[in-house]
């Protein structure tokens, strides 16, 4: 459901990792695995086309796509993307992630994006990230690390993709779209999930919500998949890793627990050179769940079932 892989962008706008493996390598080993498919992930390019063309070179897979909200799609969240993708030949792509790279509250958070990045974007835009939501005018974060006292509230543009994300369906396929939170804060993320069940959105992602980059506690990864029946808060393979530390496995494990594994799904967010193909970083995962008493079942839903109700496919046999 998040595997980062060329082609893909690297180079000091940026500054992504090199991509350790293209869509048509991961394919390989993804089927050597028995795996049933993937989602092509990518933070500044819409990845539908490639879905399409994968599709085609391999019909025994299943490959979905998504786009991001940075600023390699304007200043704002764009509604008009999210349309645009709708329509690419296929319908493969079906993830709409909030800005994550470029996100109001990365700048804040990821190291030297304030001293490196953004001084590369403010030759272009009047400011180096793209926001969601707005404290009585005023930047979101205006006061980071303080939250915004009012509580806050979605940008029009947000709100106007999330309606989209909720009416739209893609081209040929018919599928449903679905929102995924990005590289937002929890009370930006809780906003959006709000939103996004009022308005009629299908499923809902909470993107990787133990990175530092999102770092929500339990009781908030709780309240934000209580909001509704179908949102579902993604747990990356970091703790799956062979040398993770006891204190990050139990982190992940109690975080997952609090979700509930029927509100919960894993995911590599591997593919960077010199982490673990994606196949790989799945397996370890499951292998340090079953060890912290995770039954097969459970596995099956964070693995299998899970990801196809939120792809709108069938669940496994």
């Amino acid at each position: 459901m998040h595997a980062h892989q060329d082609p893909d962008s690297s180079g000091p706008s940026y500054g992504q990792a090199a991509r350790s493996d293209d869509a048509i390598d991961l394919y390989k080993r993804a089927k050597a695995a028995g795996m049933r498919g993937f989602v092509i992930k990518q933070h500044l390019d819409s990845t539908a086309g490639y879905a399409y063309y994968m599709r085609k070179l391999y019909p025994d897979l299943e490959f979905f796509g998504g786009m991001g909200s940075n600023l390699t799609t304007g200043q704002k969240v764009n509604p008009w993307a999210i349309i645009h993708m709708t329509e690419v030949k296929g319908g493969w792509g079906r993830i709409v992630w909030m800005p994550s790279w470029d996100s109001e509250n990365a700048s804040h958070r990821v190291r030297n994006y304030m001293s490196t990045l953004a001084p590369l974007r403010t030759k272009y835009y009047a400011q180096p990230f793209v926001s969601v939501a707005t404290c009585g005018g005023q930047l979101f974060w205006a006061s980071f690390p303080k939250p915004c006292a009012s509580g806050g509230e979605l940008l029009p543009e947000v709100k106007a993709a999330i309606e989209i994300i909720a009416t739209r369906k893609t081209r040929d396929s018919n599928g449903d779209l679905i929102l995924a939170t990005g590289h937002n804060s929890p009370e930006e993320d809780l906003m959006m999930i709000k939103e996004a069940v009022k308005a009629g959105v299908k499923h809902i992602i909470i993107t990787h919500p133990l990175l530092d980059v999102v770092d929500m506690t339990d009781a908030q990864i709780k309240e934000a998949v209580g909001v509704g029946p179908e949102i579902y808060a993604e747990f990356t393979s970091q703790f799956g890793n062979p040398d993770a530390k006891p204190e990050v496995v139990k982190h992940y494990v109690s975080g997952i627990r609090a979700a509930g594994v029927e509100h919960a799904f894993v995911s590599s967010d591997t593919g960077q050179l010199g982490s673990q193909f994606q196949p790989d970083a799945l397996a370890n995962c499951a292998k340090t769940l079953r060890n912290n008493g995770f039954t097969d079942h459970e596995l099956d839903l964070l693995l299998k079932i899970n990801p196809a109700k939120i792809l709108g496919i069938p669940p496994p046999r």
